[in-house]
């Protein structure tokens, strides 16, 4: 029987830190950033009802803005990511090198 290591499951306070600390992808361009809001706002749906209930009292959550930036997170990531290899890039005075 093979066992498989699991890493402890985040809470959701946080998955909501790391949303926040990333939801800036756009304003610092940062294809990393985009990536882990990806990440956060899936587990974010994974760890939060839609609606919830408890002894007489109920609670709505809408997610409709956190997927709409999940939307253009991955849209982001897919538009800036690059290869996966070094590239290199040579300049020339007459390729407007300044």
């Amino acid at each position: 029987m093979a066992y498989r290591f699991c890493m402890p499951a985040p809470t959701i306070d946080e998955v909501i830190d790391a949303l926040l600390d990333n939801a800036d992808f756009e304003a610092a361009q940062s294809v990393s950033k985009a990536a882990s809001f990806v990440t956060a706002a899936t587990q974010y749906f994974i760890l939060t009802p839609q609606s919830q209930s408890d002894q007489g009292s109920s609670m709505a959550i809408s997610a409709t803005q956190i997927e709409n930036l999940l939307n253009r997170a991955r849209a982001f990531v897919s538009a800036n990511r690059t290869n996966s290899g070094s590239a290199v890039r040579f300049l020339s005075v007459s390729g407007g090198f300044r």
